[in-house]
Order: C-alpha cells, then structure tokens, then sequence
C-alpha cells in the first residue's frame, strides 16, 4: 500500500467528527433493536394462537414495520413493533 493512501486513509479517520461517529454508533443500536423486536414479533404476534399451521390474519402495519427494520429504517418500524408486541401482552425493557 503506498504512504500516500494509507496517510488519507488516517486523515479521513482523524477528520471525522465526533458527532458522526456517535450517529453511526446510535445507528447501528437502533438496527439491532429492530431486529430483535422483529424477531419477536415474527415468533410471538405474527403467529396465530391456534398455531403455526392455521391460515394467520395478515397485519399490514406488522408487514410493513418488518420491511421497513429489514431496509434499514429502524426510526420507522421501532414504534410500531413496539406497540404491536405492547398491544400483544409484552412487556418491553427499556433501551440501552
């Protein structure tokens, strides 16, 4: 690797403000709470009580929170996860 690209490569790191990496932090925790609430979601409410094999009621805004977490829009679908397993008798600890 030449000197040249590793000393932008060290400059780009230096030059990136705090701030930023405290978005990409914030961000990446915001992801894998959406995963987990859409794990639970998938396993607990979107299931009929009936069982795995009985013809489930779909839930268009349960469909659509689980798009948007699998896209990468954790600010979109948390509220709503939340509220669905909320509704369903969970009770959820805090973030963080």
């Amino acid at each position: 690797m030449p000197k040249a690209f590793g000393l932008s490569i060290l400059i780009a790191a230096i030059s990136v403000p705090p701030g930023a990496h405290a978005q990409q932090v914030a961000r990446a925790a915001d992801l894998r709470h959406c995963a987990q609430l859409s794990e639970l979601y998938i396993r607990y409410v979107g299931r009929s009580e009936a069982g795995p094999s009985t013809p489930v009621k779909p839930d268009v805004n349960g469909g659509v929170a689980l798009a948007k977490c699998h896209e990468g829009d954790a600010a979109a679908s948390i509220p709503i996860l939340e509220r669905k397993l909320r509704n369903a008798g969970f009770t959820l600890l805090p973030r963080g």
